[in-house]
């Protein structure tokens, strides 16, 4: 054979290796080239990935990155149409990094800044797709503006007689808007801790402009904003004028630091659940919200919430009045922080649980004979979510066994209960014995001790004083006879279980 022919079928060996390869933007956004090899025995199976049901695919989707749903898309044609999916694109989340590219800056040297092209590109492409959007800002506040300036704009080019085919229904499906703003400014070597900056000027006026435009939302979740009693008492007048009878839920938290009503959200008439700090309702806003269809008022308190003490609880005729004008709504009671507090107890209402999400909160006697006192006949979730950060004691009058087996006693429509101090085995057998509406019982098994310390009641029999002392020597006989008093499979939970039932309890909260 000859030389030339020689080199002739190694250029096309060569040739057919460069088809099967390729390039491919690497996390740099640089362009690199891959080689793909080829199997030894000539053969290639087919993937099935591209016959995925359109679940499967919307499910996987929703995980992936805007960057990497569009790489997603590109593989084949089932891809490319799962990319235009409606679940895929229900959230769209903007942060400090979201379409942006690095500019260097002489005095901060380099930064991320908005990348208008891609962005409008971006917005052409799925603005007509969206369904939620959600900011998360960190530092860089002017990204966030200018995203928002331009999607007000991409909507008003959409709605113009002869507007372009890829503007026209822009932002038409939003449903759902989610705003945490990051008002704590301080350094992490700040001796000071918290220092509070709210929200307002250009950011504040481009975001009513955008919720003017927004006439199908449902969901508004507005949360740390911190504004001036002139700027919370107008926050949402565009809300209230694009979509009064379509809202159904609504988040306000700490929309302002002092007391100032928003009355605002009484005048959602089909409002389903609203959440909103304690310092931003009184007996005005109450009245309004009897005149609704709420179902569900949250009174969420977290770090950066005042001080329970400087709060004042809504008056008792105001609760007796709503409840009559709308017997069917539940309050929910919940703190949120990671140094210790108490949540603002509302004395009338018609409180449906009280949660608290601190590490340093303990079960105070004299807090939870209020709660008795005050929703011994609504009350029906109650408990502590994250692990301690304090040891608890182990003797018996100083442990809340007791406080806890009042609890269930007193209050009959209790149905769940979460438990991280320290009980014993006895304990947990009374309260099962005693709550008779109970679903859920969530204990720690780390805080558990083995050990029947309960003094001999006068009402107890010797048969049940036997059966208590029997089944609290172990931990089985405890999973056993619990189960059987529930009517499930019953069993403590490790403090890993216990971590993911908190996780799964604010989500859905």
């Amino acid at each position: 054979m000859s030389e030339m022919s020689v080199a002739a079928r190694k250029g096309s060996a060569q040739l057919d290796v460069m088809q099967k390869a390729g390039w491919k933007i690497d996390e740099n956004e640089k362009a690199c080239y891959i080689d793909v090899d080829e199997d030894n025995d000539g053969t290639t199976e087919e993937s099935k990935w591209c016959i995925l049901p359109d679940l499967i695919l919307e499910e996987i989707f929703t995980y992936l990155s805007p960057k990497e749903r569009y790489y997603a898309g590109l593989v084949c044609r089932q891809w490319h149409r799962a990319f235009y999916l409606p679940t895929v694109w229900n959230n769209f989340v903007v942060d400090d990094r979201t379409l942006t590219r690095p500019k260097y800056n002489y005095y901060s040297g380099w930064q991320y800044c908005l990348d208008h092209m891609r962005t409008q590109n971006c917005l052409s492409r799925i603005g007509r797709h969206l369904r939620g959007i959600e900011f998360r800002p960190w530092h860089s506040f002017n990204n966030i503006f200018q995203f928002m300036t331009m999607l007000t704009w991409s909507m008003d080019k959409g709605k113009e007689l002869n507007a372009e085919p890829q503007l026209v229904g822009m932002g038409s499906r939003i449903r759902s808007l989610v705003y945490h703003f990051p008002c704590n400014m301080s350094q992490p070597n700040d001796p000071e801790g918290i220092k509070l900056f709210g929200t307002g000027g250009q950011l504040l006026r481009g975001l009513k402009e955008l919720l003017l435009r927004l006439t199908e939302l449902h969901t508004l979740k507005l949360v740390d904003f911190v504004l001036e009693r002139f700027e919370a008492n107008h926050l949402l007048d565009e809300v209230v004028c694009s979509c009064c009878t379509k809202m159904r839920v609504l988040n306000l938290v700490n929309v302002t630091t002092t007391h100032c009503p928003i009355m605002h959200v009484g005048l959602f008439l089909n409002l389903q659940v609203l959440t909103i700090s304690p310092q931003n309702i009184d007996d005005d806003v109450l009245s309004l919200l009897a005149d609704t269809k709420l179902r569900h008022l949250y009174l969420l308190q977290n770090c950066y919430t005042p001080n329970h003490l400087t709060i004042s609880a809504c008056g008792v005729k105001a609760w007796r009045s709503l409840k009559k004008t709308n017997p069917r709504m539940r309050v929910h009671l919940r703190l949120e922080n990671l140094v210790d507090g108490e949540v603002v107890l509302q004395p009338e209402a018609p409180v449906h649980s009280i949660t608290y999400w601190t590490p340093q909160t303990r079960v105070r006697a004299d807090l939870l004979v209020r709660m008795i006192d005050h929703y011994k006949n609504t009350l029906a979730v109650y408990g502590h979510e994250l692990l301690p950060r304090f040891s608890s004691p182990k003797p018996f009058n100083s442990r809340i066994d007791s406080l806890l087996v009042l609890i269930c006693r007193q209050c009959f429509n209790l149905d769940t209960l979460t438990v991280r101090e320290k009980v014993s085995t006895a304990t947990l057998l009374l309260i099962a014995r005693t709550a008779k509406n109970f679903r859920h019982l969530n204990v720690r098994r780390f805080a558990v001790i083995l050990r029947c310390d309960w003094p001999r009641h006068p009402e107890w029999s010797n048969e049940f004083h036997a059966w208590l002392r029997r089944n609290s020597r172990s931990y089985e006989a405890v999973e056993r006879e619990i189960s059987l008093i529930l009517g499930y499979k019953w069993q403590l939970l490790s403090d890993r279980d216990f971590k993911q039932l908190t996780v799964n309890a604010k989500s859905g909260a």
